[in-house]
C-alpha cells in the first residue's frame, strides 16, 4: 500500500528520481512491473555486513531527501546517523506514536493509506490540499493477458482473520457447477502454516474443484493481474488485486474495513458484520490469536458470498 504514497510523492515532484527501499524479501514481487518509483532497493539491516552494504547502496545514490513512510528502529538509527554526517534532510513517520507531531493528525485512526499520505503531505508537500486516499488507490502496471481465472485467497496472517476452509471449498464446488469454464486457484506458499492449509483442504476435497498453486514473488504481481476476480480474507493478495485492476470481494471479521481497506467499497465491495461487541472490548478492533465463536466471519455462508459474486463470474 505504500505505492499510493510513491504515486503522491511523483506528483509533487514529477521531475525528481525516486528510490523505493525494501527488504529483500520483498522485492522480487517488483521485478516485473511498473510502479511510480525509478529504482527498487533492498534494506537490510539485521547485520553489520547488511549496514555496510546499505550504507554503500545510499551513498552512491547521493539522496537529497529521505523519507520513510514506516519508522522502525533499525531503520531509524541508519537514516538518521547518515542524515547527520552527510546533512542529508531526513524525515520519518512513526505510525505508532500518540502525541502530537509535526505529522497531521497524528494518532489518529484511518484508513492505513490515508496515514501514509498525511505523512508526506506533512514532510514533503508544500501545497495546502490534503490529498485523500480514494484518489491514490495503489497502481503496478505490466502486460496481464487475461485469463478466466478465480483466485481465492483462504491464507491470513492470524486465525481469526479466516474465512472457514471448509467454506472455501464449497463456494469453490458452487463456482465451478455453474461456471464450469472458470479455473479456480489457491495461491500458497512453501511454508510449514501454509503446507498444514495445503493438507486441510486436500483432505476436505479441493482438488475436485480447485489447483492449489505455489507462485513465486517475482511471479505473483503478473499472476494475480491476470485473473478475472479474487475472493478471499485480508490479506496481500487482495491488495495485489487491487493494485493490478482485479475486482476483488474481501472477508473482513476481528478488524474494521475502514483501516485495512482503503479502497473504494462500489469497485472492491466487502463482507463485514456488525456491530460486534466482542470486536472492540480492548481496542477498535479484535486482536485475538484464535476465537471459539468467530461469528463475525463464520455467519457469512458460502452461498451468501456465492449469490454476490455470481455476477462477476458471468460476464
Amino acid at each position: 500500500m505504500g505505492l499510493s504514497t510513491l504515486q503522491y510523492i511523483r506528483e509533487l515532484y514529477p521531475d525528481s528520481k525516486i528510490i523505493y527501499a525494501l527488504p529483500s524479501w520483498i522485492t522480487p514481487l517488483y521485478k516485473n512491473v511498473d510502479i511510480c518509483c525509478d529504482e527498487v532497493i533492498s534494506c537490510d539491516l539485521k547485520t553489520a555486513r547488511d549496514w555496510f552494504k546499505f550504507y554503500q547502496k545510499v551513498r552512491s545514490l547521493k539522496p537529497d531527501v529521505i523519507f520513510e513512510m514506516h519508522l522502525a528502529g533499525r531503520s531509524f538509527k541508519f537514516f538518521n546517523l547518515f542524515s547527520k554526517i552527510f546533512r542529508t534532510p531526513y524525515f520519518f513517520h512513526n505510525h505508532h506514536e500518540k502525541g502530537p507531531t509535526n505529522i497531521l493528525d497524528q494518532g489518529v485512526i484511518k484508513a492505513v493509506i490515508q496515514r501514509d499520505l498525511d505523512g508526506a503531505f506533512s514532510c514533503l508537500s508544500k501545497e495546502e490540499k490534503i490529498p485523500n486516499y480514494l484518489d491514490y488507490t495503489p497502481v503496478m502496471k505490466g502486460s496481464f493477458k487475461k485469463s478466466k481465472r478465480l483466485i481465492l485467497g483462504v491464507v491470513a496472517t492470524r486465525e481469526t482473520k479466516m474465512w472457514p476452509l471448509e467454506y472455501y471449498v464449497e463456494l469453490a464446488k458452487m463456482c465451478k457447477n455453474k461456471f464450469p469454464d472458470v479455473e479456480i486457484e489457491i495461491p500458497l506458499s512453501t511454508s510449514a502454516d501454509d503446507q498444514k492449509i495445503k493438507e486441510k483442504l486436500l483432505f476436505l476435497g479441493s482438488e475436485e474443484v480447485a489447483n492449489i498453486v505455489h507462485i513465486s514473488l517475482e511471479n505473483l504481481t503478473h499472476y494475480i493481474g491476470e485473473s478475472i476476480l479474487y475472493v478471499g480474507n485480508d490479506t496481500g493478495l487482495k491488495h495485489l488485486a487491487v493494485a493490478t485492476s482485479v475486482k476483488s470481494y474481501t472477508l473482513f471479521g476481528p478488524e474494521p474495513p475502514n483501516e485495512w481497506h482503503p479502497y473504494k467499497k462500489e469497485e472492491h465491495p466487502y463482507f463485514y458484520k456488525e456491530p460486534l461487541e466482542c470486536r472492540t472490548r480492548t481496542a477498535h478492533y479484535c486482536g485475538l490469536s484464535t476465537c471459539d465463536s468467530m461469528i463475525c466471519l463464520n455467519e457469512f455462508s458460502p452461498s451468501e458470498v456465492f449469490n454476490v459474486i455470481e455476477k462477476d463470474l458471468n460476464e
